[in-house]
């Protein structure tokens, strides 16, 4: 009778265990099977604390950065194509134009369909470089650099266009400082810096381009005078494709990924870029780079 009590017992207490144990595993596998099949917005209810508990609270965390990738695939997919459609559609056109006759390929049609072009160019570089560093392909191929020179000759290429449109350029260079970078890159990411302090900047205007040590890195900045973005909009602004609305807009003939690929740059060659309010009235953008060795 004692035995017959006790298999009973632990029959009861095994049941119970095995359940506590069995249920949220169920709930584990069918949840796997649902992420399996593409449904990333599926989450488990967190009742637990022990061990299986702070399992299904990975599990929840995993689904919720797929669901929010894959949400990001599909802005960059539409973005992509929407910015890719606009020069597409300016080239034909105009070339429909000359075909039925309605233009000439006078200086002013081949100028248009020049600059659809190179902002098609552009883009599809920018997109290049975006999707190596996705890929992690993105490596820069370093050497010891002088990038005081660097940001000098990007600031002279920019000087002229600053000046057409009303804006002067202020340059705060030592004579030397060497940095270990990819020259070509780290030109792309000055120029685009400069491109977009032209587009923003209201005339008159200025723009300062500053090089100083700061701690054993190389603090690049660049500041201009008004506007400026909110200040909630200023992590953002390296979003691929983000614009903030007003003053920041495409109507500028911005693609929306000149800051995303400086940030892609800067951080393969290990540094840091940020935004901020400058104390010339609109918008600073400032980058450190390790001195390091090539």
């Amino acid at each position: 009778m004692s035995a017959l009590i006790a298999i009973g017992i632990s029959a009861v207490a095994a049941y119970g265990v095995a359940r506590q144990l069995l249920v949220p595993i169920r709930r584990l596998e069918t949840g796997a099977k649902t992420l399996a099949s593409g449904n990333y917005a599926s989450r488990i209810k967190q009742d637990r604390t022990d061990e299986l508990g702070q399992l299904i609270g990975h599990y929840n965390t995993l689904a919720a950065t797929l669901e929010q990738t894959a949400k990001a695939e599909r802005e960059w997919v539409s973005n992509t194509s929407h910015e890719l459609q606009t020069p597409l559609a300016v080239l034909r056109a105009q070339i429909e134009a000359l075909q039925d006759g309605i233009r000439q390929p006078d200086d002013k049609t081949l100028t248009e369909m020049h600059a659809a072009l190179m902002r098609l160019s552009r883009l599809v570089q920018d997109l290049k470089t975006l999707s190596y560093a996705r890929e992690a392909e993105l490596a820069p191929e370093r050497s010891l650099e002088n990038l005081s020179q660097i940001a000098r000759q990007s600031a002279e290429t920019a000087r002229s266009k600053l000046a057409a449109k009303g804006i002067d350029l202020e340059l705060d260079l030592p004579p030397q400082m060497r940095v270990a970078c990819d020259r070509g890159q780290i030109g792309q990411v000055i120029d685009n810096l400069l491109e977009n302090a032209c587009r923003y900047t209201d005339a008159p205007g200025r723009v300062r381009l500053s090089l100083h040590l700061d701690k054993g890195f190389a603090r690049l900045t660049v500041d201009d005078t008004p506007p400026t973005p909110p200040d909630a909009d200023l992590p953002r602004l390296f979003d691929r494709f983000y614009r903030v609305e007003g003053s920041r807009s495409r109507a500028y003939g911005g693609s929306g990924l000149g800051l995303s690929v400086c940030k892609t740059i800067i951080e393969a060659h290990g540094g840091t870029i940020s935004a901020g309010r400058s104390d010339m009235g609109g918008l600073q953008i400032a980058i450190r780079l390790p001195k390091g060795v090539a």
